[in-house]
Parts: C-alpha cells; structure tokens; sequence
C-alpha cells in the first residue's frame, strides 16, 4: 500500500474489508460488478464508531491517491478492485434459519402491518440472522426502527426462494404478513380513508339546486291585535263629550 497520510491509511484498510471482504458484516449487498452506492457506504461508515468524519472527498482522496489502485469511483458509486474478492452469494434456494430479521422506519409499519414487506423495484429484501444487525441497518433510516422477525422456515416449505449472502445476511422477494411477527400500529396510524369529493351532476345534465340561496326568507311583520273593548268605548266618550252630547 502506498504511503498515505495517517487517516486516510485506516480509511484504505477499512474500506478494503469492506468492499472486497465481508461487506455482510456492515449490512451492505454488492451488485454482480462489486458497485454499493456511496450513500450507504457512507451511512454504514457513519454508524460505526470512529468513522464518522468520512465524507466523500475522503473516499475520492483514498482511490486517487492509492497506487495500485484498489477502489474505483464511477458516479454516484464505489466498489473495490482488490483481486480474488469473496464471492458472496451463495446459490438461491438453501433452507434458511428458523428466524430472520429485518428493522424498517416506523412510517412503513401501518403498510407492512397490513400489506406484508415488499422490496424496492428490481431489488430484493436484506434480512439478518442477528437482530442486532438488523437493527443497526434500519437505524440508518430511522432513530427507533421497528424489529420485524421473519418466520424463514415456515416461509421457505411455502415455497419462497432465500438466498445467503456472506454469513450474515440472506436476500428474499416480497414476504406476506403471515410470516411476520411485528408489533401493531400505534392507533391513528391506520391506511387514511378516502375523501369523498362533492355529488356528480344528475342524469341528463341538469345540477343539484342549492335552495337555501334560491328562497330568500320572508321578513316577520308585526301582526295586528284587536283592540281592547274598553278603549274603544272610551274613545267613543271622548268624542261624544267634545261634541256636547
């Protein structure tokens, strides 16, 4: 290894363990070509103690400045170019453990409480014999990730394929929730009913009428009372008085 300044040697050495050795152990799955994205790179560095000033530049700085080069940077992605790298994946379809787990952001719970889990499009699902594990991966995307464990045998004699990945991991398509052990949804976080827009139009195009604004309300009147009898015949004195009857 060529001589570098003293961070970025133990950056070179961790990230040649991780990319080219046991990047199971940190949680992360490798494409066919060895490529991770440098943002989960970077979130599993964060994670672990010590390694949390890792920024991007540092990752440039150890590929350019490392000759032989062992890492490459193409975009937005990183892998490890150290020869004889592990090969990970083991051959689909091997019996799993009876458990696995997997932790996921308390805003997907209501969904998969109800739905069951399903992977990102076009990848698969990342599930970890160690409870732990799965809990420092979902703790990347959440402070307090929910535990979900995964009834693997029971989902394996159903017919779902699992597929190992290092010694740590194993991959699966969509798991339906009869093979989840979760904790509820607190209440209130239940799938919001639809709101129901106003009334469509009547047959024949004609519009509901709205006749509180067609009826305008008649003002009261004051309704005539009939006199009194005694003022009436006191009027009648008054004039016959004046007339000197």
């Amino acid at each position: 290894m060529a001589r570098l300044p003293r961070q970025l040697e133990g950056l070179a050495r961790m990230l040649t363990y991780i990319l080219c050795h046991r990047p199971d152990e940190f949680g992360l799955v490798l494409a066919e070509d060895g490529f991770i994205s440098l943002k989960l790179l970077h979130q599993a560095l964060a994670a672990e103690p010590g390694w949390g000033f890792v920024r991007r530049r540092h990752l440039e700085e150890v590929a350019t400045l490392l000759q032989p080069p062992r890492f490459e940077i193409v975009g937005e992605q990183i892998r490890g170019l150290a020869p004889g790298p592990a090969r990970l994946r083991r051959p689909p379809g091997e019996k799993p453990p009876p458990l696995l787990y997997l932790a996921l952001s308390p805003k997907a719970q209501a969904r998969v409480w109800e739905e069951g889990l399903k992977p990102p499009p076009g990848q698969e699902l990342v599930l970890a014999r160690q409870a732990d594990l799965a809990r420092k991966i979902g703790g990347r995307r959440a402070a307090e990730p929910i535990l979900i464990t995964v009834q693997a045998q029971a989902a394996f004699k159903a017919g779902i394929i699992f597929q190992e990945y290092g010694e740590e991991l194993f991959l699966a398509p969509a798991l339906p929730r009869e093979f989840l052990q979760m904790p509820p949804p607190p209440p209130g976080q239940e799938k919001a009913k639809p709101v129901r827009g106003p009334e469509p139009p009547t047959p024949g195009g004609a519009l509901p009428l709205d006749f509180s604004k067609v009826l305008k309300p008649v003002p009261k009147t004051r309704r005539h009372q009939a006199e009194p009898a005694w003022k009436s015949q006191t009027r009648t004195w008054r004039k016959k008085r004046r007339r000197g009857e």
